[in-house]
């Protein structure tokens, strides 16, 4: 029987991938069914990710070929899903569902192991699906990734706490890479993803911490370091501006200061440097994709520091000179926690003289350009999630940006009606349906 070609997953199952062809077997995985229910599937018999994964991790360092994607996503009481295990195919694949259905939930859940972080607003506790049992009051999301140098898994698990437990944020959140236990910061770029939610595209017009945050992910993409930088300065800062309130109140001693200006400036430094690096990367880019979905226009970013241009050396001395300002404020008014990422259309603030339609495609073309970013500096693709966008897009900007989506690059794109991507190079990708945390795979 033919197979579907909607559905065609290959995996190289050999003994040797070398030049000799008749030395190559591949095994087809999919389904030909007009509808099939793929809750938990089971693959050529396999019984685990670990075991999966040391079959295949030895298949895919011989054969270079297989493009970089998520090859399986599984999830256990994460928002409202309650048990998934997705077979995940290479190119395009479009999620079907009406609002609440979990289609959003699929591609946050994958956002949130590749950069820790949710695309949504609320606490991590939300994360945790609100009816699972008191047994399992966690979440758990994992995922194999396929890429040249092999198969991967990352893994979060996210447990609620009791008061007693001491975690300030009401969850306790762990990370795992390949089955070890690791440090939350060595997960972002394990997962190479760049997201398109509907909120980017209000990224100008937001506050600067939504640009910051967008910041922060796209260089933990391309520098391994940035995590563990980033967490430690806003370790060392919460400790600073918690001082600083002391000091407010006549408590503490100004002595104080000087141990955390010292602490908090060779970090502080390290992100400033990072975000400005990234962003003299990503503008040229960025430009290029504005003025070819705008059709005119030229679009600048350009990162404003605080401390941009300073040693740790000079950044303790600009701690220094306005202490007391802190002081008076009960908070640190310097450093990359009051930076922004500026945008300027033909020279003037993009948030004030942009239409809407030119605010959409800006941060459409600043998510393109973390793409090209990623994929010239890591020389893999991303994964690219596409979160309801074609709905907010008119039908020549929607063609327009599934165009200029890598043809080789694996892209999940939801969206409540699939009749917008008829017009699309989409028409023919693989389409699931997803009704309250169950998904059906519909071959055609």
């Amino acid at each position: 029987m033919a197979p579907s070609s909607c559905c065609l997953r290959w995996v190289c199952w050999a003994t040797s991938c070398g030049s000799d062809k008749s030395s190559r077997r591949f095994a087809w995985i999919g389904s030909t069914a007009k509808r099939n229910r793929i809750s938990s599937p089971r693959i050529l018999g396999r019984s685990s990710f670990p075991y999966t994964s040391r079959i295949l991790a030895v298949r895919v360092r011989q054969c270079r070929q297989i493009p970089v994607r998520v090859a399986q996503l599984q999830l256990a009481n994460f928002r409202n899903y309650r048990r998934l295990t997705l077979d995940v195919p290479p190119g395009p694949s479009v999620i079907v569902g009406g609002n609440g259905q979990g289609k959003t939930n699929l591609l946050d859940a994958l956002h949130i192991l590749a950069s820790t972080q949710s695309v949504r607003p609320g606490p991590e506790a939300s994360w945790v699906r609100f009816d699972a049992p008191a047994a399992e009051g966690f979440a758990r999301l994992r995922a194999e990734v396929v890429s040249p140098s092999g198969v991967s898994e990352v893994e979060m698990i996210v447990a609620r706490t009791r008061p007693d437990d001491g975690e300030s944020s009401g969850v306790r959140r762990r990370a795992r890479i390949d089955g070890v236990l690791t440090r939350l910061a060595d997960l972002p770029g394990r997962l190479l993803a760049v997201s398109f939610a509907p909120s980017d595209l209000n990224l100008w017009t937001g506050s600067p911490s939504g640009r910051r945050r967008w910041l922060d992910v796209a260089v933990a993409q391309v520098d391994p370091t940035y995590t563990a930088h980033l967490a430690t300065y806003e370790g060392l800062l919460t400790r600073r501006n918690a001082l600083l309130r002391r000091l407010q109140g006549g408590l503490g001693r100004h002595s104080e200061l000087e141990f955390w200006d010292d602490r908090v400036s060779e970090p502080a430094v390290e992100v400033t440097r990072a975000r400005a690096g990234y962003v003299a990367r990503v503008r040229a880019p960025v430009s290029a994709g504005f003025l070819a979905m705008q059709g005119g226009g030229r679009l600048d970013l350009a990162y404003r520091a605080t401390g941009l241009g300073l040693d740790a050396q000079g950044f303790r001395m600009a701690l220094q000179q306005r202490r007391n300002r802190d002081i008076q404020r009960g908070a640190s008014g310097l450093g990359p926690h009051r930076d922004d990422l500026e945008a300027r259309l033909d020279g003037r603030p993009l948030a004030h003289v942009g239409s809407r339609g030119q605010l959409r495609l800006a941060a459409l073309a600043l998510k393109l350009g973390q793409h090209d970013v990623a994929h010239e500096q890591r020389n893999e693709r991303p994964v690219l999630l596409l979160d309801d966008i074609a709905a907010e897009l008119d039908p020549e900007h929607r063609r327009m940006l599934i165009d200029r989506l890598p043809g080789d690059a694996q892209a999940l794109v939801t969206t409540a009606d699939p009749d917008l991507f008829d017009e699309t190079a989409l028409r023919h990708a693989a389409r699931y349906q997803v009704v309250a945390g169950e998904i059906d795979l519909i071959c055609g």
